[in-house]
């Protein structure tokens, strides 16, 4: 019963974390980055990262191990020399890949003070429709 729950366990952490929320990196694939499974699996809730940039050990991008508790075992391993060659992605490479493929996620995340990319005061409305909808009320 013990083996089945665990297997049953480990299922449910990579459904969820291709069904519910959202795609910063690539929206043209399943997997999502889900905070509530990477809490639950120690890290493992950061499926889009890992699915486009997967050679990354740290499996996300985070700067730290408050989400990621595997990253800390991973750089505890290197520290006393049982892991290296640990391959990361450059910011700039991220970056560049959200901004092209993602779902405008990773830029509402990194830069909250940017506008919207779509809605209420979209930066590529024209300054008659932002004239009407100013005016009707």
């Amino acid at each position: 019963m013990r083996y089945v729950i665990s297997l049953n366990a480990t299922w449910l952490v990579n459904s969820a974390a291709h069904m519910w929320g959202n795609r910063p990196y690539e929206k043209g694939i399943s997997p999502t980055e889900n905070r509530s499974v990477a809490i639950a699996a120690f890290g493992e809730g950061w499926h889009n990262y890992h699915h486009v940039f997967p050679w990354d050990y740290k499996a996300a991008e985070l700067g730290d191990y408050s989400m990621n508790l595997t990253t800390a075992f991973i750089d505890l391993c290197a520290r006393l020399g049982l892991a290296y060659d640990l391959k990361s992605v450059p910011e700039s490479l991220v970056r560049r890949r959200a901004l092209r493929t993602g779902d405008g996620s990773w830029l509402d995340h990194h830069h909250p003070d940017q506008p919207a990319l779509w809605g209420w005061g979209d930066t590529d409305m024209s300054p008659e429709d932002a004239a009407d909808l100013s005016n009707s009320k």
